[in-house]
């Protein structure tokens, strides 16, 4: 009798292949990450964030989507937010020399500078009142807001008279245009100075020479005019009677000359 045949039994590596391949696949879904500005993450979903002008009055869930509302009037967001309330505006207090260029509104904040004649300075926070140049000294032009005055020294040709914070150095004046001549030469504190009338070829000097001679001329006139006054009120008064006098002792020589003349 013939033996009979082996059989042959499965691999076992065969065998766990196959009872690996039989179990059922499990699957992983990776959501991505919320990059964009306008969204952010929450429970594993993205969600909208709030657009400039508006607040989140309350945050997303798993079934509902964020909750916006606008701003009030004194206050403003400028971005795209999840912010819990909204951003007060600056006070620009005239008080202390602010004034509102920009308004602002919900969406832009407002901004506030120095008023003309101020500059702002870092080291108190607040406007300084802007210096001013000295005369000789003009403030640089265009004059800059919110920045401290930049004197210059006046050029020939030009100057400046007065302490000033804005006005820059002035031209001298044209006597030739004028039709007039030049009796003083400008600098870069004064201006030139122009006459109509031709120069004087009299030295300099000359008046004061006369002067005196004029002052005791006028004085010497002076006294001669209250003299003639005090001796015409007083002949007023003493004349009648010194007349009379005079024509009595007139007639009484006269009475003693015939009277020898009979002797």
């Amino acid at each position: 009798m013939a033996p009979r045949a082996r059989r042959r039994r499965p691999l076992p590596a065969l065998l766990t292949i196959c009872a690996l391949l039989a179990r059922p696949r499990v699957t992983f879904q990776i959501t991505p990450p919320c990059t964009h500005e306008r969204h952010y993450e929450r429970f594993g979903r993205c969600c909208h964030k709030c657009e400039p002008g508006k607040y989140m009055s309350s945050k997303c869930t798993t079934t509902s989507e964020s909750v916006c509302l606008p701003c009030g009037p004194d206050e403003y967001l400028d971005t795209w937010n999840e912010e819990d309330k909204c951003l007060l505006h600056k006070v620009c207090d005239s008080g202390k020399a602010l004034v509102a260029v920009e308004p602002g509104n919900r969406t832009a904040p407002r901004r506030c500078a120095c008023t003309a004649g101020y500059h702002w300075s870092a080291d108190c926070d607040c406007c300084r009142r802007n210096a001013e140049c000295a005369p000789g000294f003009g403030a640089q032009h265009p004059v800059q807001l919110n920045k401290d005055t930049v004197c210059e020294p006046c050029l020939v040709g030009s100057f400046s008279d007065a302490f000033s914070s804005t006005e820059k150095c002035k031209p001298w004046t044209n006597c030739s245009v004028l039709g007039e001549t030049e009796v003083r030469h400008g600098t870069d504190k004064s201006d030139v100075v122009c006459s109509s009338s031709l120069p004087s070829t009299k030295p300099p000097n000359e008046s004061k020479i006369y002067l005196p001679g004029l002052i005791i001329l006028l004085l010497f006139i002076s006294v001669a005019l209250v003299a003639a006054v005090i001796f015409g009120v007083y002949y007023r008064k003493k004349g009648k009677a010194v007349t009379a006098n005079l024509w009595h002792w007139v007639n009484e020589a006269c009475g003693r000359l015939s009277g020898n003349k009979k002797s």
